[in-house]
């Protein structure tokens, strides 16, 4: 849900993605601290999405020198959202986090690192902007990231809640902007004191427990006072979409060396290629691996 508040002053955006969170934490099998990861960086990504248009994409990389290695996310402006953890079994579940005021991520994904965005606008080039890690908090580094890289004085909360047994129950998101020349910054700090800490964790949970997890009800809460001028301007679906093909994984073989593929064929006589973002598998046979070899290989020169 993107809306105003304030006459125009601020921008609010609010992404609820349970569902397709909890859709890409049972493909990767990612549970408990990774799934956290996995869905608070899938719901920085969206957000991050909605500030471009059409089916505009918008890649994010959060990559530390944690266990976790990192989390790639990529994100469209219509909802649509993949990702993935870099190494989701390399921390342990304790039940006992989920009594946590809020999960702290920062020795997982790592206090040493960079924060990518790359921004597919359709052109030529793509816009890409990188900033240090610092914290490891995934919704603070990208926070800072706006305010580094991008220049917008932004607040960007993202939670995503597990249960004891480390499943997805609830994930959600809020950005609050000012606008170009709409002289909101007394806004922005305003409602920056007010979701300080775990305050929006804290919002996420309360909703979960009153049964009203959906934007508009998460919007109100987490305004307060500011949620009295709000203007809905839009509401889109979010969901899990990943676009792999078995063509764009032959693509890939395609890119190895004719020796690389020699080798791959003497020594096992098929190929698998795994999609990282769906897990999906495609099986190529000798037939087609010596078929991209024959393709690809240099001709021998003249003597």
């Amino acid at each position: 849900m993107r809306s105003l508040i304030e006459g125009g002053q601020a921008r609010v955006v609010v992404a609820t993605a349970s569902d397709a969170v909890r859709e890409m934490a049972l493909r990767h099998q990612t549970f408990g601290v990774p799934a956290v990861a996995l869905g608070r960086a899938a719901l920085a990504g969206l957000l991050l999405a909605t500030l471009t248009k059409d089916e505009e994409q918008v890649t994010l990389q959060v990559l530390g020198n944690g266990p976790l290695g990192g989390v790639t996310v990529d994100a469209r402006s219509s909802g649509r959202v993949r990702a993935f953890v870099k190494r989701p079994g390399a921390v342990t579940w304790d039940p006992a986090l989920t009594s946590a005021p809020r999960l702290v991520l920062g020795d997982a994904i790592g206090k040493q690192g960079v924060v990518n965005v790359i921004r597919d606008l359709g052109m030529a080039q793509n816009y890409s902007g990188q900033v240090a890690l610092s914290t490891g908090e995934i919704d603070e580094e990208v926070e800072q990231y706006l305010t580094q890289s991008e220049q917008i004085d932004s607040i960007l909360r993202c939670e995503t809640l597990v249960d004891s047994a480390s499943k997805v129950t609830a994930a959600a998101g809020l950005l609050v902007q000012t606008l170009p020349q709409a002289h909101g910054a007394a806004v922005v700090e305003f409602l920056r004191d007010t979701l300080r800490g775990p305050a929006f964790t804290s919002l996420l949970k309360a909703a979960v427990a009153q049964g009203q997890v959906d934007p508009e009800s998460l919007a109100r809460a987490a305004l307060g006072q500011c949620a009295d001028s709000m203007q809905v301007l839009d509401l889109r679906e979010v969901s899990f979409f990943c676009p792999c093909t078995q063509e764009r994984a032959l693509a890939t073989l395609g890119m190895l060396s004719p020796d690389d593929l020699k080798e791959m064929i003497l020594e096992t006589n098929e190929a698998e290629v795994t999609c990282n973002f769906c897990g999906k598998q495609y099986h190529f046979s000798e037939i087609e691996l010596e078929r991209i070899r024959r393709k690809h290989a240099k001709p021998m020169p003249q003597a």
